[in-house]
């Protein structure tokens, strides 16, 4: 795809994406929303073809509801390039996303020929949701110049991205990842420590067991439970984070709560029987037309495309309260003293 300079980043070498699945594509169309040309890589032909179709589409979405800084779907496109060649693409890529598959050995595998071509200077930065940094920087000649970025799906709309350190990440590999977030327009988070799950994955994962535990107890059903978590505090969220919620409430009135609950609170160390049951039938969720509810009635490309416009009106919300970029995280200065736990 030829490529147009239009501004001083399309001048500059462009950062390397590799993996062309659909978080590789997601990276790509978030970058390029941002104004940053990329290059991105598959080793597939058909991947890369089937990329850039979908990269295409999701990218006329986004111009269209005002999210990418140019309202021509094209500009946007054209910031994004693509290849089959694994020393084109990382060459001279000051930064490289890895988003293969979530495989120890196939990453190490591609780590071995990113290092073949790519500079010395470069930043490998691996898009991982349970990996750990350390063990996947051990094959590295230069660990020093790689962290972890774990991006959410879907990774074009999401803000939050988590930039985690390695035992062995030296701060500027860090500094770089972020900076390169920020200037797309995301929201980075760094994690200073290497442990399984970094921040938003064991809180989730958290309120997920906990969820699954009362599916199978029987306090409610499964369309209950998401509607209690989506209308209460799932429904404050963009605004209140759950430590800021405390200060609001009242640490002494939160510490109180947790007192009362944590011994009440599942414990188990094993997924819910319910959810293993759900599995072993086959029923794995949109994919499979089945999973908690049934989807066989569905079109899933709809389904999605609904999911990607409400989560494109919840990072309106997000957005506005967090406020302009020089704004404080908490601008509501307002005596809460006397909220509620709940």
């Amino acid at each position: 795809m030829a490529d147009q300079p239009s501004d001083t980043r399309e001048a500059a070498p462009r950062p390397a994406i590799v993996g062309a699945g659909t978080m590789g594509r997601n990276i790509a169309v978030a970058s390029a929303v941002g104004g940053q040309p990329v290059t991105l890589f598959d080793i597939d032909e058909d991947a890369v073809r089937d990329a850039e179709s979908e990269i295409g589409s999701t990218v006329g979405t986004l111009t269209d509801r005002g999210v990418a800084d140019v309202t021509d779907a094209d500009d946007v496109r054209d910031r994004v390039a693509y290849t089959t060649d694994l020393a084109a693409a990382v060459g001279d890529a000051p930064l490289i996303i890895e988003a293969v598959t979530e495989d120890r050995e196939t990453k190490a595998a591609v780590y071995e020929e990113i290092e073949r071509h790519a500079s010395a200077s470069a930043t490998l930065a691996t898009n991982t949701s349970s990996l750990s940094i350390t063990e996947l920087a051990s094959s590295l000649s230069r660990p020093e110049r790689f962290c972890g970025t774990h991006w959410f799906h879907p990774a074009h709309i999401v803000p939050v991205v988590e930039v985690v350190y390695g035992d062995r990440t030296a701060d500027e590999t860090v500094d770089t990842a972020a900076a390169f977030l920020e200037s797309i327009g995301k929201d980075p988070v760094v994690v200073e420590r290497d442990i399984p799950g970094f921040i938003a994955n064991r809180i989730q994962s958290a309120m997920a067991h906990e969820a699954w535990a009362l599916l199978e107890s029987g306090v409610a059903s499964a369309e209950d439970i998401d509607r209690a978590v989506k209308g209460t505090f799932g429904f404050r969220l963009p605004t209140l984070g759950v430590l800021e919620k405390g200060d609001h409430s009242g640490l002494d009135v939160h510490h109180k709560v947790l007192s009362e609950l944590l011994g009440e609170i599942d414990r188990g160390t094993s997924p819910a029987a319910v959810l293993t049951e759900l599995v072993d039938e086959g029923r794995h969720g949109v994919k499979a037309e089945r999973g908690v509810y049934d989807w066989s009635e569905t079109d899933s490309e709809r389904l999605t495309a609904e999911r990607d416009q409400r989560l494109l009106d919840q990072l309106e919300v997000y957005r506005a309260a967090r406020g302009p970029p020089d704004a404080p995280d908490n601008p509501d200065s307002r005596d809460s003293s006397d909220e509620p736990e709940s």
